[in-house]
């Protein structure tokens, strides 16, 4: 037994293990700070990245691959292997977690330079940290905490601090001075430490705001952004497709722009100090004012200049690996920790306006206008968990193994993948007692193209929800019900499929929910029963609380007397009057569809008071853009039930305005036996004519060709006997000219299915000539229309 122990021994002595590292290769893992997907050169983008491009050129480029959304989880997963919540840095229910030293890692949690170790490596640490404890407490043999919050050094006092007032130096930067040290640790470790392999960890902190750059780096892009974002989203999406970034299959356009979608957090003091040339929202380019222009375009150009000095930077860290013999030995990775930003905010050392622009004494951030046309060509920013938040360029060069030089890598992968995969190529292992890591290797990309078996991701920041498995995404916004998309032939989330695949949504949910519970298990198990304190649980403290509630988009539905709430995880509201009139069926009620974000709106406010006046509660549920489609009838059925558990009528009148008759026809197609009465507004009955069948066609989960052929079985127009079999009242108003939703495709097909039934005495078509599809007031003020309804309801 003894003499076993001492050849163990013997096999892992200090000199055998230097002698097995020499085999091992460098790393040098370097990690950009809130730089957009389509940024680089390589990627798409105009910034000049010649060495970034090379990189690529002589590697390989991941077009699916995920960070966390945040830099604090992103680094703290990319260093462990785990998702953040499982170590405590991000937030959990219950559990002391986030960012700072709010979160700590269990004691099985250690970071990668630990763990390389075991197998000889000499790791480095330079730039951004972020992660609890300090790099030398997490296995780093040197480290260089460089600040944050500004690029500039200040001039320091006889007493070693910032002088009052500041002034800053102009012979340093902060990107520079990373490059700086990193180059120092790799020639110190040529100098002293030859024989054993490296780990370089270069965390970059830009283009992270405040936007400061060298003068002559931003004069490069003086000139570049003056066509404004639209323009330059539209030349990247166009370089993007030349150069095959995304299979075309995934994405054959870019997103549509969410106009009222601004910083994830709103201060408006920030826009007090910035002036008139801020703006917060991604209006179109053409519709700011030339102070704005200048302004946008100047705030997009010190974007780009920080870009270019870091490409400048790599540059120089790259070639002192060249200089020490060891290139086709060095693995390098590049990625960045969450998509560009939206946000807008000023604080650190405050903002001058009458300082040049990107200078030491401005502080500048990118906003939603610039960030959507940096997360080209995905939804949202930075927080946010769709794939303009979480999608990462990530390059990886390694001469000496890659031979499929400058081509894709198309494996949907994540930050939790880096450890693993350095793990698998050195050797070296988590602790014994650590619980099994969800990251899993691509090692096997490296060596050639081949499609991985599927596998399960999740996201949960900022009270942002996602998972994706296989080709199917479910994502969820702070306060908003889950969508669904199917990747494959959908990255820029643009057709939520939740209503047609509610059951593969409704799995998708169970996993993330599942992993939600597992990882509050894992993550408490060690944790003493140490009372905690609110602000301990806390996702946030209340200004980050209150501000990121202020930037949320809001609903613009007029409702008086209105509540908001959920059915079935869709939003509804109910307007409800002061006294409810007396019926039979109990409260009477009215549906109204389309209960979009924006409907009803202030044309029907009149409208709606009548009723609210009379008695009547008004009822929606958003259900989306879901055109009639029969998936959407189980929310209708929920939004009934909710009702009719309240005390309502179990016969409401509907009303439908514009594609709201789609809803409200689908509802009575049906259930005709719970539709007291039917109104219209301009309603769309036939979604041949609006919205057609190719918009149509994935609410309906089929085909457009099946669309076309199956409308005898799908169309609420060719449905219509239905409702005039059951001698339900009808009232619709319509304009002679509506060339949008053309009267004799619509509500005289409707009136046409009554008169082929004999039943054309409950039906009455209020031809309006000489209107169109407008707000021309009768529409909303006709009061036989408002009577009908009301009389419908009460049930007289």
């Amino acid at each position: 037994m003894l003499a076993t122990a001492f050849l163990f021994t013997l096999f892992l002595s200090p000199t055998t293990l230097k002698a097995e590292s020499t085999k091992r290769p460098n790393i040098v893992l370097i990690l950009a700070d809130d730089l957009g997907f389509s940024d680089l050169g390589c990627y798409g983008g105009e910034i000049q990245t010649p060495n970034l491009d090379a990189l690529a050129d002589s590697g390989l480029r991941f077009t699916q691959f995920y960070n966390t959304g945040r830099c604090w989880p992103t680094r703290g997963s990319m260093l462990t292997g785990y998702y953040a919540q499982q170590i405590r840095r991000d937030f959990l229910p219950g559990i002391p977690s986030g960012g700072g030293n709010r979160g700590l890692r269990p004691d099985w949690a250690v970071l990668l330079p630990e763990m390389l170790s075991q197998v000889g490596y000499r790791s480095y640490h330079t730039g951004k940290w972020h992660i609890d404890r300090t790099p030398t407490q997490s296995g780093f043999d040197k480290t260089s905490l460089n600040q944050v919050g500004r690029y500039f050094s200040p001039k320091l006092d006889a007493n070693g601090k910032p002088k009052r007032p500041l002034e800053f130096r102009d012979d340093e930067y902060l990107t520079s001075s990373m490059a700086d040290d990193a180059i120092e640790n790799l020639k110190e470790h040529a100098a002293q430490h030859g024989d054993q392999p490296f780990f370089q960890y270069l965390a970059f902190t830009a283009p992270h705001f405040p936007l400061h750059a060298l003068p002559e780096d931003i004069a490069v892009y003086a000139d570049t952004y003056t066509d404004g974002w639209d323009a330059i989203r539209k030349q990247r999406w166009q370089r993007m497709q030349s150069m095959g970034i995304l299979d075309p299959e995934t994405a054959n356009r870019v997103s549509s722009v969410e106009r009222d979608l601004g910083p994830p957090y709103h201060f408006p003091e920030a826009f007090e100090i910035l002036g008139d040339g801020e703006i917060n929202r991604p209006v179109p380019w053409n519709q700011l004012t030339d102070e704005q222009k200048s302004f946008q375009a100047t705030k997009m150009a010190i974007h780009a200049a920080m870009v270019h000095r870091m490409d400048i930077a790599i540059g120089r860290v790259l070639d002192q690996v060249r200089s020490m013999g060891c290139w086709d030995d060095t693995i390098i990775m590049f990625l960045s920790d969450n998509g560009a930003s939206a946000e807008i905010m000023v604080r650190g050392d405050g903002h001058d306006p009458d300082q040049p622009m990107g200078s030491a004494l401005t502080y500048l951030c990118l906003g939603p206008g610039w960030s959507t046309t940096c997360n080209t060509p995905f939804r949202r920013h930075k927080t946010w968990t769709h794939e303009g938040g979480i999608a990462t360029p990530f390059i990886v060069s390694w001469p000496k193994r890659i031979k499929d030089k400058g081509q894709y890598r198309r494996n949907p992968q994540h930050v939790i993948d880096v450890a693993a995969t350095l793990l698998e190529l050195t050797g070296a292992t988590h602790p014994n007692d650590a619980p099994a890591a969800p990251g899993r290797s691509f090692l096997a990309d490296l060596d050639g193209d081949h499609s991985a078996d599927e596998r399960t991701l999740w996201w949960y920041h900022d009270g942002h929800r996602a998972i994706r498995q296989g080709r199917w995404k479910a994502v969820s916004p702070i306060g908003e019900p889950w969508e669904l998309y199917d990747l494959s032939n959908d990255r820029i989330e643009s057709v939520d499929l939740a209503l047609p695949h509610a059951d593969k949504l409704s799995e998708l949910v169970a996993a993330w929910e599942q992993q939600l519970a597992d990882s509050i298990k894992l993550a408490s198990k060690d944790l003493d029963n140490q009372p905690r304190t609110a602000n301990d649980l806390a996702r946030q403290n209340k200004v980050m609380s209150k501000a990121q509630q202020d930037g949320r988009i809001k609903r613009a539905q007029v409702l008086p007397g209105g509540e908001t709430f959920f059915v079935a995880d869709r939003h509804a509201f109910v307007m409800k009057p002061e006294s409810p009139a007396k019926s039979k069926l109990g409260k009477p009620w009215i549906f109204y569809a389309p209960a979009l974000s924006r409907y009803p709106d202030k044309h029907e406010q009149w409208m709606h008071q009548q009723f609210l006046d009379a008695g009547i509660a008004v009822a929606g549920i958003d259900v989306g853009e879901a055109y009639g489609s029969p998936h959407s009838q189980p929310f209708f059925d929920a939004l009934y039930d909710e009702m009719v558990s309240r005390g309502y009528s179990t016969k409401p009148a509907l009303l439908g305005r514009s594609r709201g008759g789609l809803y409200v026809s689908r509802f009575a197609i049906e259930r005709p036996e719970r539709v007291a009465a039917i109104g219209g507004i301009y309603p769309v009955l036939d979604y041949t004519s609006y919205p057609g069948v190719d918009r149509a066609a994935a609410v309906y989960g089929v085909t457009p060709e099946a669309m076309e052929q199956r409308q005898r079985e799908l169309n609420p127009a060719k449905n219509l006997d239905v409702i005039a079999k059951a001698d339900i009242p009808v009232y619709v108003i319509h304009g002679t000219e509506d060339r949008v939703v053309p009267i004799e495709r619509n509500s005289a097909v409707l009136e046409s299915a009554y008169q082929s039934v004999g039943n054309e005495s409950v039906i009455t078509l209020e031809r309006v000539d000489g209107q169109g599809h407008n707000f021309w007031e009768g529409f909303f003020r006709s009061q036989k229309l408002i009577d009908f309804l009301i009389d419908a309801a009460k049930g007289d």
